[in-house]
Parts: structure tokens; C-alpha cells; sequence
């Protein structure tokens, strides 16, 4: 697809791209860029990702056996472009802008302070997310983390072990300099987390949501009835959390509820949003966080949650839970240690593995929440995903998005599984 073409990206142009690598390498000149479509479908859903490759040249001198003259060398470049969806019905459906907004925040304003509050502390600074070349109200211009040879792991099956502790020091990591930075400086931090809005689980969404959770409610009850018996204390205890009038106001409470570990995190800790480096034994050799549209002000242990019970086997779960968890705090405590002084609430580890322990059981369950799309999005087949980039004319909708995917066998073992684990762990 060439620069002319009418696409969702032709509002770019090579004065963008120029204007932007142009400063960071001097002499360059973009000649041209070509897109393709960055993901497939079930692979994102509030924002269409294109690739581009970008071609160009820079003016270079030859050697002396050339008489000196002047040589272009060839360039190339291959960026991510993450933009709205052009539908305006598609956008409202799901609070694309609003979300859009946050993750701009983020790259802007957000993180670039982190980093500065980081640098303060060590010489050591946090490396786990994608280059940002260009923020602004609807675009993003990311590094193609493909170029380094980062991949996205298989949806449906879930993370390894490797894979999930990677992702742990990382998540401890990013938490750590919020939660430090809270201690240390709790009114500039005051201004910092207001930078951001919760996108999804407040009081003015709950009507706007309604149709939405009902599909989702109904449907996840009738598959765990499917695996377990109606009478179950687990069909029982999800009726009254998910099937409940309130569900949706206790996800609100949960996420606006003050703790001690409250922090900015991630948001969107499911198997999507990481992408992982692999070394020649196919072991993790680095682990890149991505979409940071659902930032949020909240315990630590909802971005936990989310990962262990949404991104995991239950069979991995019986086995490694506890040490999951014992690497998480241990990573937090000792990138807590370097940052500040720690309040005496949390001066030891132990005391932190007490207190997260105690958040992760009193929230929890706002993984079984989030399961209820989470788990249908990913086991479903790609062909039964929506397509973000097929823009309907006669798509007018400004509802809720509707993501009623067909079931299937992994998908009614997988939600009946972590309904069972969050029974029997006491957080629902």
C-alpha cells in the first residue's frame, strides 16, 4: 500500500516522519513509507495498530579512491502507528478516546516523570516498554519491537512460567516507581495520577455498560454451569458476584478504593500486551509492556490478579502461585529499597508480602470481572474476532460493544477454572 492510498493512515505524511527522524538523525531524509496492518484480529480492540516502513537515505562520503564525492546511503526504518478507529460509532462503542488519551499521558507526561524520579535514585532506568517517537490526541509513532526480534505470545495458551515471572519484575518494577514516588512526594504525585481517568469501571459508565455485562454475565454463568453443577458452591458464589445488580458498582469500589499499596498500574495485564525476546534455548531474554490505555490508580494487586488468574493454567496456578507471587514482592521490596526510604509499614519484606497478600485476597476477584472478556477474547478463533479494520459505513451504533463470542471447550474450562481458584484462594 503506497502513500497515496486512501487508508486509515494516509492522514500521515512524509513531513511527519521526516520531522520526527530528522532531529534524531541529522542528514537524513525520508523518501517515502509504505503501511500494513500491524495486528491481527482478537489481537487488539480499542485502537487500529499499522506498520509502517519507512525508506530514505543519508548523504555519505565516499573514500578517497571515489574522487570524494558524495554517496547516498540507503535507510530504512519500520515504526508502529497506532491510531483511532476511524469509525466514529467503532470509537464510542469502546471509549476509544478517552483511552487513547491516557496512553498519550502516559508517553507524554506520565512515565518521562517516573523516569526523571528514577534517575535520581540509580543509574539503572526502566526499559520495559516501546520507544514513543510522537504522542498526540490521535496518533502514536512507537518502535516496531519486531525489528528486535519481540514476539507476541500465543493467546489461547496462556504464558509460561518463564514468561509470567519476566513479566512480574517488570510489572514490580513499573510499580515500584509510582509507590515510591507516592512516599516520597505525595502532592506532586496528587497531580501526577490525575494526569490520568479510569476508562472503564466508573459511575458513568455503568448505564452505557449494562447491556454489555448483562451478554457477558449470562454467558459466562452458562458455561461454568456447563462444566460444573448448577448447585455448586462455585455457580453459586459466581451468581451472586457477576450475577448480581451491583456487579459493576463493585468493580467501581474495587478500583477506586484506597489501599496502602494503591499505585499507577498497568491496567491491561493480559497475555496481549507483552511481548517477549527469546534467547537460542527459547528461554525469555527480555519482556516489553505494551497498551497503556487502561492506566489506573488502584492496588497493585489488581494488575497481579489480572496476570496470575487471566494468563495462566490452573494447573500452572496449583503449582506456582505461591512462588509467583514471593518473586513479585521480592522484586517490588528490592526496587522499593533502592528508590526511597520505605514507610515503616512496609519496612521489611515480609511486612510487604503480608499487606500484598491481603490486597490480592480483598481484590482479587477483579479478575473474575475481567475474565468475563478477557477469557472469551483469548480462545476465541481470529476469524470469529471483530475486525477493527474493516470500517462499515452503515456501522452507526454508539452503544456498548458487543463481544459475544461463540464458546467453546477452552473457554468454558478456563473461566470455570479460575472461578474455582478464586472460590477455593477465599476472594469471591
Amino acid at each position: 500500500m503506497g502513500v497515496n492510498d486512501q487508508s486509515p493512515t494516509s492522514k500521515l505524511s512524509l513531513e511527519t516522519f521526516q520531522d520526527i527522524f530528522g532531529k534524531l538523525e541529522p542528514g537524513l531524509v525520508i523518501d517515502s513509507y509504505e503501511e500494513a496492518q500491524g495486528s491481527g484480529r482478537g489481537d487488539n480492540y480499542t485502537a487500529t495498530l499499522y506498520r509502517i516502513q519507512l525508506t530514505g537515505h543519508r548523504m555519505g562520503t565516499s573514500s578517497a579512491a571515489d574522487d570524494d564525492e558524495d554517496k547516498q546511503q540507503k535507510w530504512e526504518k519500520s515504526v508502529i502507528c497506532k491510531r483511532l478507529p476511524e469509525n466514529t460509532a467503532r470509537r464510542e462503542a469502546y471509549k476509544s478516546d478517552k483511552l487513547f488519551r491516557n496512553e498519550v499521558e502516559f508517553y507524554t507526561n506520565l512515565m518521562p516523570e517516573l523516569i526523571r524520579y528514577q534517575r535520581t535514585k540509580t543509574d539503572r532506568t526502566f526499559q520495559a516498554i516501546p520507544k514513543c517517537y510522537l504522542a498526540r490526541q490521535d496518533l502514536l509513532i512507537m518502535e516496531d519491537l519486531r525489528t528486535r526480534g519481540f514476539k507476541m505470545p500465543d493467546r489461547k495458551n496462556g504464558l509460561s512460567v518463564d514468561e509470567v515471572n519476566s513479566v512480574l519484575t517488570e510489572v514490580a518494577t513499573l510499580h515500584s516507581l509510582s509507590l515510591a514516588y507516592k512516599f516520597q512526594n505525595p502532592k506532586q504525585f496528587q497531580n501526577l495520577k490525575e494526569i490520568i481517568t479510569e476508562g472503564l469501571f466508573c459511575s458513568t459508565n455503568e448505564l452505557w455498560y449494562k447491556n454489555y455485562y448483562e451478554q457477558l454475565t449470562n454467558n459466562a454463568i452458562n458455561m461454568v454451569s456447563d462444566v460444573l453443577p448448577s448447585d455448586s458452591k462455585y455457580v453459586r458464589a459466581m451468581k451472586d458476584f457477576i450475577g448480581s445488580p451491583s456487579f459493576f458498582t463493585q468493580m467501581i469500589e474495587i478500583v477506586h478504593t484506597e489501599s496502602q499499596l494503591s499505585a499507577i498500574c498497568h491496567g491491561d495485564c493480559w497475555a496481549n500486551n507483552f511481548l517477549f525476546k527469546y534467547n537460542c534455548n527459547g528461554d525469555v531474554q527480555e519482556v516489553c509492556l505494551v497498551d497503556f490505555q487502561l492506566i489506573r490508580y488502584s492496588s497493585i494487586a489488581l494488575d497481579i490478579a489480572n496476570l496470575l488468574y487471566c494468563c495462566t493454567s490452573k494447573s500452572m496456578r496449583d503449582e506456582h502461585l505461591c512462588s509467583f507471587t514471593k518473586h513479585y514482592t521480592t522484586e517490588l521490596y528490592k526496587s522499593l529499597k533502592v528508590l526511597c526510604k520505605l514507610p515503616e509499614f512496609l519496612d521489611t519484606e515480609e511486612k510487604l508480602e503480608t499487606l500484598f497478600a491481603t490486597e490480592l485476597k480483598s481484590y482479587g476477584k477483579f479478575a473474575l470481572g475481567l475474565a468475563l472478556d478477557i477469557i472469551p477474547i483469548s480462545t476465541c478463533a481470529s476469524e470469529d474476532a471483530p475486525d477493527l479494520y474493516l470500517v462499515s459505513r452503515t456501522d452507526s451504533s454508539s452503544g456498548a460493544p458487543e463481544l459475544n463470542f461463540p464458546p467453546n471447550d477452552l473457554c468454558r474450562q478456563k473461566m470455570s477454572d479460575v472461578l474455582i481458584d478464586m472460590v477455593d484462594g477465599g476472594m469471591v
